[in-house]
């Protein structure tokens, strides 16, 4: 659980995450810039072309994207009522029924992901800058490489 003293680094961090790194064809690797908290990476992304940012966890073990009800709410969307759920399993291996929506575009730089459903979720209810997270939905599209001391992620899309 991310503490009183992380959110507010969280809050301070928001605005550097939210510059965007120099838009690339999307064939070609992408560096994306991060901010780090603890072992938390933190992505800037944009959903369904939004004019704002999204600010995301960078999530290796997660298997989905997962996006808050807030983000949503601010993108003018809601979860349909006949939503389909799927389980997923969060942090202390506590497995949840999570309405999945589909969404056009997550976009991180110039790495794209089209046409996905990803999972609906409050993943930290106390950090209400947190709009989601980036999982393996997203990132098994590329091989992912974690520069922490540079602050950067490099995005490097698999060949098919």
């Amino acid at each position: 659980m991310i503490t009183r003293r992380w959110w507010l680094a969280l809050m301070v961090l928001t605005a550097a995450c939210a510059t965007r790194a120099p838009e690339a064809p999307a064939s070609a690797p992408v560096e994306v810039p991060i901010q780090l908290v603890g072992n938390v990476a933190l992505v800037s992304a944009t959903v369904n072309g939004a004019a704002g940012t999204a600010l995301m966890i960078v999530d290796t073990g997660a298997t989905s994207t997962i996006l808050t009800p807030r983000l949503l709410s601010r993108l003018g969307m809601t979860v349909p009522a006949d939503a389909p759920k799927r389980k997923i399993r969060v942090v202390g291996g506590q497995t949840l029924d999570v309405p999945f929506i589909k969404i056009a575009t997550v976009q991180v730089s110039a790495a794209a992901m089209n046409d996905q459903e990803v999972g609906v979720y409050d993943i930290y209810p106390d950090s209400p800058i947190i709009d989601g997270l980036l999982g393996g939905d997203f990132l098994h599209r590329f091989r992912v490489t974690l520069d922490r001391s540079a602050r950067q992620m490099r995005l490097e899309p698999l060949r098919r």
